[in-house]
């Protein structure tokens, strides 16, 4: 299988977002169709919040052709899951089920998509950085419902706080692994991530803590409709690459800076939880 999504899904903000994100948006969404990259289009619905535009949150798709829809931790943003989001897959796509786990908020138990679970599909792996919005007992269940094994860490930011989401220390491009190392709190747990990255043929690039603070584990890898691979990063995330990393990421690898600050300002969150990676076959 491919390690990179090949289509991606996102939702389209409304005009009372405000005409920064609206813009924000269209610059993405114009990079995405430059670099001829597959795309499910939504509209953002009327009543939502900006936490509208990163359905990753919620949504998830796996490449046996199962898609979910997962808990979130806050209450004002469970309304974004969309049934008419569904029926466009199932519509679309082979599907072999829809399973929603929601019923796990009111349990208190949270498990925010490949926000929280940082995922390597072919080596059926989840990494995940626990925190308030990735439970480990939802994702020992997933885990286990979905044949995947559990990788599991504790995690601090440069204020010395627990990230919001796996995905901001950590992301998958094609044989390539962002890692901020410095945010991890226990050296095993390091050295263990490490190794497992190491053999199962992943090099790692390692990014620092106020790197991380500029979305750069926000990444998003992927391939366009002729196969080459591509790495979207916001712009400030990009501008602070270092010439080593950007030696290492590699010359096949064409780095894509996307002008992304409002939207990630106002959400706290950027491209990887904008993007869902769409893993199923069409019909």
């Amino acid at each position: 299988m491919t390690t990179l999504p090949t289509t991606v899904m996102l939702i389209k903000p409304h005009a009372k977002m405000g005409k920064p994100i609206v813009r924000a948006f269209q610059s993405l969404y114009n990079l995405l169709e430059e670099q001829g990259i597959e795309m499910l289009l939504f509209n953002q619905s009327g009543d939502s919040t900006v936490g509208a535009l990163y359905p990753a949150c919620w949504l998830t798709t796996l490449p046996d052709g199962v898609v979910l829809v997962l808990p979130i931790h806050r209450r004002e943003r469970r309304a974004e899951k969309r049934d008419d989001i569904l029926d466009a897959l199932q519509k679309k796509y082979l599907l072999k089920d829809v399973e929603d786990w929601s019923e796990y908020e009111v349990e208190g138990f949270f498990l925010e998509g490949t926000a929280s679970m940082v995922m390597d599909h072919k080596h059926k792996l989840i990494y995940a950085a626990i925190s308030p919005r990735t439970h480990p007992a939802i994702l020992e269940k997933f885990s286990t419902a979905h044949k995947y094994k559990a990788i599991t860490f504790s995690a601090r930011n440069a204020s010395g706080k627990t990230p919001l989401h796996t995905n901001m220390l950590m992301h998958f491009g094609e044989d390539f692994v962002l890692l901020c190392e410095e945010a991890f709190t226990d050296d095993m747990d390091l050295i263990a991530v490490k190794q497992l990255l190491l053999s199962t043929g992943y090099r790692i690039i390692p990014f620092n803590l106020d790197q991380l603070s500029l979305f750069m584990g926000n990444s998003f890898s992927c391939k366009n409709k002729k196969g080459k691979s591509l790495l979207l990063m916001g712009e400030a995330a990009a501008a602070s690459l270092t010439k080593e990393q950007k030696k290492q990421i590699g010359k096949q690898v064409q780095i894509i800076p996307v002008p992304l600050e409002t939207i990630e300002v106002a959400g706290d969150a950027g491209l990887n939880a904008m993007l869902v990676p769409v893993w199923l076959q069409a019909k």
